[in-house]
């Protein structure tokens, strides 16, 4: 196979995707077919009216529906996990671009350029593994991405000095050790945080294989976020121990007097052990830095946007000055993350394995639910509160309130998003009640106006969209 055609056909995609009841392709999705000039979609209406949240989700198992935000295909969880199952992330990376050409309208900027930087490098090395085309683009990407971090901590830095008493010190030693993070430099962390970790290797987890080892990695990790192990002053029962042991499968000897340290270097151990087995060194990597870390020994942990953001509302929950508190907001803003720098991506990766490396870049494509209006501010779990948005954008928003976050993203978005809600009425998918009262809600809850689709005329005659305008309207009042 050449890999020429297929770099050109990364840069610049042509040809259409066709739904065809007859002709799939090996992983069961829609196949591409180059030279057509116009979309060919075959209905196969269901007369299954969708009854919940997973229901309307599952849609995308067999229909091409957009993101609400940004407008990309939403791709299904099934194919993505197939495509692991399969072993498409773990082939060469000639193979591996072959099959992202089926993909490239699903993915982010940063997704589509790491596809774009392989392609390229899959000219001289054609067989290499994901793996080791992180390995490749890793030092020219750490040096880019260094040069994008820096501005911003120069930035907060100097608002150390704004910082009102109390929070001042905790401000400054956050940065201190952000940048120790950033350069990739030992220092000794204070405290371990069995609740990060956990996230962390549930993230692993989600990319590995072998689904029973997954679990048992999961189960192991619980104990860590147990409130027993999360408050200093709450003492150890003996049944809570004893369940440790089980899990680890550790002899228990009376003489021993267990502490809470013990028993997370006991967790820690026994994950770890999987790791070797898996052979998985961001396991392993994970692993050793939280051994380090109860231990109270120097370590090199890596930057996590996440991470800091998280540790940065810690100190600044309460502050006085809300100004100042949205100037940093601001500022922090700028930093570079995974989802939408590609050298943050490759630096993210450098311990990954190629599974977990193909499972992360088509992640943020993978339809989600999203509550219109959040569950943190009341929003209800029901139909009429639903959308479906690509993971990224939904994490992206939070609950930040619909109005202002719908600035970021065009018009034309919305509107291609409720032309496939009223498609799948006329598929019988969704009711038109269903369908109209979300487009109520959005309205309503972002403050812009969508017209019908065209097919909402031939479905449902009756009903105009001045209508649900009207109501909206009301609603406010």
């Amino acid at each position: 196979m050449r890999i020429a055609p297929l770099l050109s056909n990364f840069i610049k995609p042509f040809g259409i995707y066709k739904n065809n009841q007859n002709e799939y392709s090996s992983y069961n999705t829609t196949v591409k077919t180059f030279g057509l000039k116009q979309d060919i979609f075959v209905k196969e209406p269901s007369f299954t009216s969708i009854k919940g949240g997973t229901d309307f989700k599952n849609l995308v198992d067999t229909k091409k529906l957009h993101c609400i935000y940004c407008g990309r295909p939403l791709l299904s969880a099934k194919v993505l996990n197939k495509l692991k199952t399969n072993g498409v992330f773990s082939d060469s990376i000639k193979n591996f671009v072959q099959q992202m050409l089926n993909y490239t309208e699903y993915l982010h900027p940063a997704e589509k350029e790491f596809v774009k930087k392989t392609a390229i490098l899959a000219f001289d090395y054609p067989n290499i593994r994901l793996s080791e085309t992180i390995k490749k683009l890793f030092p020219q990407a750490y040096k880019e991405l260094l040069n994008e971090q820096k501005p911003v901590f120069k930035e907060l830095a100097t608002l150390v000095n704004e910082m009102p008493r109390g929070y001042k010190t905790k401000f400054k030693e956050l940065l201190k050790i952000s940048k120790y993070k950033i350069e990739e430099k030992e220092y000794i962390p204070q405290k371990f945080s069995g609740k990060e970790f956990r996230y962390k290797m549930s993230r692993i987890e989600d990319t590995l294989k072998d689904e029973y080892m997954a679990k048992k990695i999961n189960k192991l990790s619980e104990p860590l976020i147990h409130p027993i192990m999360r408050k200093e002053k709450e003492p150890l029962t003996q049944k809570f121990i004893n369940d440790i042991l089980f899990l680890t499968e550790t002899r228990d000897i009376n003489s021993i007097n267990w502490t809470k340290k013990d028993l997370e270097l006991l967790i820690i151990n026994k994950i770890k052990q999987y790791g070797e087995i898996l052979n998985r060194k961001d396991i392993l990597y994970l692993c050793d830095s939280a051994q380090k870390t109860i231990e109270g020994k120097p370590v090199k942990v890596k930057f996590s946007n996440k991470s800091f953001k998280y540790d940065l509302n810690t100190i600044l929950e309460g502050m006085p000055d809300i100004q100042l508190r949205q100037k940093i907001d601001s500022i922090v803003s700028k930093l570079p993350n995974s989802l939408t720098s590609v050298n943050a991506f490759i630096i993210k990766h450098e311990l990954a394995a190629s599974d977990a490396i193909g499972y992360d870049l088509l992640r943020p494509s993978v339809a989600t639910i999203e509550h219109m209006v959040p569950r943190s501010l009341g929003g209800a779990s029901k139909l009429n509160n639903y959308a479906l948005a690509c993971s990224r954008d939904n994490n992206m928003r939070s609950d930040t309130d619909l109005k202002e976050f719908i600035k970021k993203f065009d018009k034309k978005n919305q509107i291609k998003y409720f032309a496939d809600i009223f498609e799948e009425v006329y598929n019988w998918n969704i009711s038109m009640d269903t369908a109209e009262e979300m487009l109520e809600t959005f309205m309503y809850e972002s403050g812009r106006q969508i017209s019908l689709p065209k097919t909402y005329s031939k479905t449902a005659p009756r009903k105009q969209n001045n209508k649900i305008i009207n109501k909206c309207k009301k609603r406010r009042k």
